[in-house]
């Protein structure tokens, strides 16, 4: 009896996570994650250690959003095991070299994921709301992707970015340089983070060009082609 219930509930998992409820579920953490959670990161130790967990929720759906196929899955299952290891090594073990690697684990995931969804988003078949999500975690994630490139070169090159005074609250400044790739990507430009560095200034100018184009392009292209 409890074998069937278990084989119930793993076919029911299953069937989840194979669906594009995923994008829909992975859409909803990212907003917390983006917007909630990593703002507070490096204030504390116990925002410290939300954010780690949630990097990892955010790991596993993630993987789970991209494809069908067990190949890609896989191949998905291996970043994010590289991600998630580095990321909690970096955790316990405060050094540079550790925090480079994360953050360059993290950035390749996110560039994968991104790639993987887009490529679910417009595959064959009707256009439904849940592939309207998944478009909008994707720009979710280019934010988040661009906020870790920013993060790599700020390791390589601390003088890369010029923060305002009351500006920076951590070092290094995790939460501020996401911050500022959002603010890049919606074109908010706010100010008060500064791209100095000719890499950074040319990594800006890229994200703000994708986050004019992404919307204008792929979101409203979809939007068109959704059918009730």
């Amino acid at each position: 009896m409890i074998h069937k219930h278990v084989t119930k509930a793993r076919q029911g998992w299953h069937r989840w996570a194979d669906s594009d409820n995923s994008l829909a579920a992975l859409l909803i953490f990212l907003v917390l994650y983006g917007f909630f959670i990593y703002p507070l990161a490096g204030k504390d130790g116990k925002t410290d250690t939300l954010a780690a967990w949630s990097f990892s929720i955010v790991l596993v759906l993630g993987v789970l959003a991209t494809t069908k196929h067990k190949g890609a899955r896989l191949g998905m299952v291996v970043l994010a095991g590289l991600a998630f290891t580095s990321h909690w090594l970096h955790f316990f073990i405060r050094e540079h070299a550790v925090h480079i690697i994360a953050a360059a684990a993290s950035a390749l995931f996110f560039f994968v994921l991104s790639w993987l969804i887009i490529a679910r988003v417009f595959r064959g078949g009707g256009i439904t709301i849940y592939r309207i999500y998944g478009a909008i975690a994707v720009y979710l994630l280019l934010g988040i992707l661009w906020g870790e490139f920013y993060i790599l070169i700020y390791l390589f090159q601390p003088g890369s970015f010029y923060f305002n005074p009351s500006t920076q609250y951590g070092e290094p400044p995790i939460s501020e340089l996401i911050y500022f790739s959002f603010t890049t990507l919606t074109t908010l430009g706010v100010g008060d983070i500064l791209p100095v560095h000719p890499i950074a200034r040319s990594m800006t100018t890229l994200e703000a060009l994708v986050g004019q184009l992404y919307p204008a392009v792929l979101l409203a292209r979809l939007v068109t082609l959704y059918q009730k």
